[in-house]
């Protein structure tokens, strides 16, 4: 797995024919970013309510999806449309698990939660409803905190260097999140694991309640 293009934005004004929004979404192409604990330097977020935060400093999208969007539905889209950090090759939200550990460069990272596409990607792209496909198609991408602060560049490995012992994949908690899976057990699990966000568990228990 590598990581082949590379983003950051901060908040700012975006005009699009639904009218003017503020968004950290739309992102700038960079060679190399600076990971630190509570972001990445030079990025930032619009609504700290649903974005950002110490279990998310990192958003990561796999490449393959790309390519996925334009056969299925003929979005062209470029690297970073998702709003992600890092795109990465070679991955897939079923080969990745919460708690895995990631080193990239220099820094060092832990997946801790899916990420859960909302509307504004809608807007930045145009594309009506492209979170809910997103989300119907498991497509989302996931969040990571950082352990070790340090250096990104495109071209760098990710490269997991300790594997979960619970092996709960990614792809696993979005059928959760969206309905597809039922799994008490799974819930039960989630609920209890150090290494899933606060924000994925307070997910969960509303879908329960």
């Amino acid at each position: 797995m590598t990581v082949i293009s590379l983003h950051v934005g901060v908040p700012h004004t975006e005009t699009r024919d639904s009218g003017k929004f503020v968004t950290a979404g739309v992102k700038t192409s960079v060679e190399s970013a600076e990971l630190r604990f509570d972001s990445i330097v030079g990025d930032g977020v619009a609504n700290h309510r649903y974005h950002g935060g110490p279990d998310r400093t990192v958003c990561v999208y796999p490449a393959a999806h790309y390519a996925w969007w334009k056969s299925m539905y003929g979005h062209d889209l470029p690297f970073g449309a998702f709003s992600e950090n890092l795109t990465v090759d070679g991955l897939a939200e079923s080969d990745i698990c919460i708690g895995d550990t990631i080193r990239i460069g220099t820094a060092l990272a832990q997946i801790t939660v899916p990420r859960d596409p909302c509307a504004t990607m809608d807007r930045i792209t145009g594309i009506a409803s492209l979170h809910i496909l997103a989300r119907e198609s498991g497509r989302c991408g996931f969040h990571m905190r950082t352990l070790e602060e340090g250096t990104m560049r495109v071209g760098d490995p990710f490269e997991v260097v300790d594997h979960d012992p619970a092996h709960v994949s990614v792809a696993s908690v979005l059928d959760l999140y969206h309905g597809r899976s039922q799994d008490g057990a799974l819930t039960a699990m989630l609920m209890t694991m150090p290494a899933f966000a606060e924000e994925g568990k307070r997910y969960l228990a509303a879908r329960q309640s």
